[in-house]
Order: structure tokens, then sequence, then C-alpha cells
């Protein structure tokens, strides 16, 4: 089976999985499932499965580009007066996150760039792929963790904000404009945008910054449309949905089951991780948000849980929540954990392997 067939057997496998899941309505389908999919059909049969690195790159720098251009100037400016709630709340979620990682270590004999890895609260495909970028991580138990922790955010969530007795006061923050009128065509845009993303990707990674496939291009779009003020352009949902089912497959043949020891007590830590992340949220959404920001419970906690900017946006949205101050802290966090967390991971990969 030469790479054409082999190509085209892994993208069909990849694809009915993610549209299984999709009929199934599990969450983030166009990523859990062609990476489930992929992973059992690799271990199960004798074909030869092929998935060109380059693919996965590329969808990785679109990715980028998306999170990066959700850091408009108003949600820049409005974070200003919301620094010090901001950093104590992402301080404490991630307080919680280091325990578990401690635990993980203790009690399942995870190496802790590892348990430290599958801890952080962040979107699942920034983690993969993070996770993917610095060497020396086990990628099967990050991709446990963090899908557990995927499927009880977006089961339990929805099903919170509803409840009637959270149903209150609104937000006194204005509502944001997401989009920007440009004069310049839309070819244009693009082209400059995948030129400038390409080009951050590998200055990134020729300097060697952890996570360069997706850093750099969000480093370059928040300056090219904040600070320069050349406007981002909106990516169609399909090929976002592309671009997950290219990563899912990739990170679905990096994945190796028998590398996950000790399950008998992962899952009950991915499980308590989860909740705890959850329940740190919801405290805080109850007794400080309402008081130091002036929100209701439902906006504070999905400016709080640990999920990612688009599922909380769009839970926001459908229970009538401040949807920009959901956005500013979302992307607040996610601004942390991609400027801090690699350097912090690759800190102690390299302090384990001297030991």
């Amino acid at each position: 089976m030469n790479n054409t067939v082999s190509f085209l057997v892994t993208a069909c496998i990849g694809l009915v999985g993610a549209f299984l899941f999709q009929f199934l309505h599990i969450p983030v389908p166009f990523l859990l499932g062609p990476m489930v999919a992929v992973l059992i059909l690799s271990h199960v049969t004798k074909w030869r499965f092929y998935w060109p690195k380059a693919l996965r790159n590329y969808s990785l720098i679109a990715i980028g580009y998306s999170l990066g251009a959700a850091f408009t100037g108003d949600i820049l400016k409005n974070m200003y007066t919301h620094i010090p709630m901001m950093t104590f709340v992402t301080l404490l979620t991630f307080s919680v996150s280091l325990l578990f990682s401690w635990l993980l270590t203790k009690f399942a004999k995870v190496d802790y760039p590892t348990a430290l890895t599958s801890s952080v609260p962040g979107g699942l495909t920034q983690i993969l792929a993070l996770a993917e970028d610095l060497k020396g991580i086990n990628l099967t138990v990050v991709a446990f963790f963090h899908t557990i922790r995927v499927i009880l955010i977006v089961v339990l969530v929805p099903f919170i904000v509803h409840i009637p007795a959270l149903q209150g006061t609104t937000s006194t923050l204005p509502s944001l404009a997401m989009g920007t009128s440009t004069t310049l065509p839309i070819w244009l845009l693009v082209v400059l945008y995948i030129f400038a993303c390409i080009v951050a990707y590998r200055l990134f990674k020729r300097w060697r910054i952890p996570a360069a496939t997706m850093l750099g291009p969000i480093v370059v779009t928040i300056i090219l449309n904040v600070f320069v003020g050349i406007p981002a352009f909106d990516i169609p949902e399909w090929f976002m949905m592309l671009c997950q089912l290219i990563v899912g497959t990739h990170i679905g043949l990096m994945l190796h089951p028998e590398h996950l020891t000790h399950k008998k007590v992962m899952l009950p830590l991915s499980v308590a991780s989860a909740l705890a992340l959850i329940a740190v949220a919801f405290l805080m959404a109850v007794f400080f948000m309402p008081v130091v920001e002036n929100t209701s419970i439902v906006t504070g906690f999905l400016s709080l849980a640990p999920g990612g900017i688009d599922q909380m946006g769009i839970v926001g949205h459908e229970v009538h929540a401040d949807v920009s101050m959901i956005t500013m802290y979302q992307v607040f966090r996610m601004l942390i954990i991609y400027l801090c967390v690699p350097p912090m991971i690759t800190y102690a990969v390299k302090r384990y392997r001297a030991k």
C-alpha cells in the first residue's frame, strides 16, 4: 500500500469517525472522532496508515490564527481594568492544576512534565498540540486526561447554567463589537495573514520557542490586528472543522494505549481534577464575581469555567450571558497558558531529565 492509498484510507477513517461522533452528539466531534477512530483501527488492523505532519502543522497555524484573532482592540482595552481579578482567578485555577499534577505523579507514577501538561486547563486542541511540540511528554496520558475533562465540562456546564436559581442580574459591561470593517479586499487580507503566520511560525521555530506552530501565529495576528490596525478576517466554520479533523487524525496515530499505566488510578484522578476545576469556577462565580466584577453568576461561571473560548462563548450566547466578559476571561487565561506554560513545562522536562 503506497503513501497515497494509505493517506486516503486514513482520511476516510478520520472522516467517518468525525461524522459518527457528530451523529452521537459527542463533544468536539471533529477532533475526538478522528482521533478515536484512527487510534482503534491502527491498533486492531494491519492496515498501513499515513498522515503527513505538514498537514498538521498548517492546520495548527490556522487554529493559532483564529485564537489570535480573538484578541480585538476592544477586548484588550477592557482587559486592562480587569487584570487584577483575572490574574487572581487564573492563579487559583493553576494552583488546583498543580495539586492534581502532584497527585498524578505520586499515585499514578507519571513523570511530572506529563502530569503538569495533563492538568493545565485549556482547550483540547491547543493543549494536545502543545504537548506534542514539547519533547518528553506522554501524549497518551495528556489526551486521556483532557478528553475526560472536556466531556465533563461540555456535559455539566450547560446543565449548571440552566439551573433556574442561578438566573439573576446581568453584567454591566457593554457588549463588544467583534467585527472590524475594512476597505481592503478579503483576498489581500487572507494572503497577508497566511504569509505573516507562516513566517512567524518559522521564526519561532528557529528561535526554539515552545509551541511555535500555534504561538507564532497567535502573536503575529495580535500585532497586526490590534497594534498595526490590519483587521483579521473570519475563518469559515467548515475550515476550522477540517483543521480539527487533520489534527485529531494526526494525534490518533501518535497515541499508544499500552503506555497508559495505572488506569485504575488515572480515571478517578482525571474525573476528580475536572470536577475540582469546575467547582472552583462555580464557587468563585457565586461569591466573588458578582461583588468584584458585578456579573451574574452565570456570566461569572462561564468566564471561569475551564473550557475553550468557543465552547463557553456558545453556551453564554444561548443563555444570554455577557459574552464579552466571558471572552475576556477565557482569552486572558489562554494568553497566560501559551506565554507561561510552555517555558514552565520545558524547564520541568529539563529538570526531570537531569535527575
